[in-house]
């Protein structure tokens, strides 16, 4: 109802869209009243996050209940073969994710994580087709080569929480065809989440992304059989080039289809999994409870000569252990 009755609220999404969209392509140069206006209405589509007041209510909880049934003990391996790492691409839009141009879904928080602007979406025959920018999901990708995956986790902590008995060790690695390897470490949780729940760092057996309001709404909706958030280094043959940074994985029913293309909702293939590890554009905003945009010091270069500002790099090869622990 809230289109029918004003469209300055669509006025507001068009002013604060080429801010947004700062997020994956450069840093916003404008000063003056103008910008201070948008940053304003960035603000205010940040504070849309669905999720806020869920957080609030969680956030300071100093004894949060355990996960029902007792923890679960997860162990993830890779130790040989390659990924495929996604690279910027415009992310083709779910009708049913994202909505219409008429009754948009999905566009509260920060964009990227949480939402997306209607203005930053492009419109065809009155549907919303593909990102107007790039982004770190869709279809272009390559491969790298002798990738290496060490997880283990406890999911012990039903809810977010100012504290956690979830447990997690991941360290990651893949090499480029120079030589150069690549490394993703995190051992330190996000308890809580900012615009969305984290389940005390790690959940099981759940589903995220796409219609669920937990993560980008740009990956499909995914059945997720353990997922986790924290803070970890981003590391090019030993040497640590960012820390501290945001570091999401999930093992996931796979989203993919043919030539590799990241699917929509209808795609999921139920029968296969694979793992995800992404290491966003973000930093977070702990006094607002939001994020800013940050590239990541990945230190790998695109053809451009650009640095490749963000990971998201996808594991297949898996062997995957979980059992309930006794007691």
């Amino acid at each position: 109802m809230w289109l029918r009755k004003s469209s300055l609220l669509m006025i507001a999404f068009g002013l604060v869209a080429v801010v947004l969209l700062g997020v994956w392509i450069s840093p916003i140069s404008a000063q003056g009243p103008e910008h201070e206006k948008m940053m304003k209405m960035v603000k205010k589509i940040k504070e849309m996050a669905p999720a806020k007041d869920y957080i609030k209510a969680h956030k300071d909880v100093q004894k949060p209940y355990n996960l029902l049934g007792g923890p679960i003990n997860i162990n993830i391996t890779q130790e040989s073969g390659g990924v495929f790492v996604a690279l910027p691409d415009k992310r083709k839009l779910d009708t049913r994710v994202f909505g219409t141009p008429e009754f948009p879904r999905a566009f509260g928080g920060t964009p990227g994580i949480t939402g997306v602007a209607p203005m930053v979406r492009e419109v065809k025959n009155g549907q919303f087709t593909q990102m107007k920018k790039h982004s770190p999901f869709g279809d272009k990708y390559i491969t790298m080569k002798d990738a290496n995956l060490e997880i283990q986790a406890v999911d012990a902590t039903a809810t977010d929480a100012a504290t956690t008995k979830d447990e997690l060790q991941f360290t990651a690695s893949w090499q480029d065809k120079e030589g150069n390897t690549y490394a993703v470490k995190c051992n330190k949780l996000a308890s809580h989440g900012m615009e969305f729940p984290t389940f005390g760092g790690v959940v099981t057996n759940t589903i995220l992304h796409g219609f669920t309001g937990i993560g980008t709404p740009l990956m499909p909706s995914e059945y997720t059989y353990f997922a986790f958030w924290g803070m970890g280094a981003v590391i090019k043959n030993g040497e640590v080039l960012d820390k501290p940074r945001l570091v999401h994985g999930m093992l996931t029913e796979y989203v993919r289809t043919e030539g590799y293309k990241l699917g929509f909702d209808k795609d999921v293939t139920p029968t296969r999994r694979h793992f995800h590890l992404m290491v966003a554009p973000f930093k977070p905003d702990m006094e607002n409870m939001t994020f800013e945009e940050a590239p990541v010091k990945t230190g790998f270069k695109l053809p451009n000569g650009m640095e490749l500002p963000f990971w998201h790099v996808m594991f297949e090869n898996l062997d995957i252990e979980s059992s309930r622990a006794k007691g």
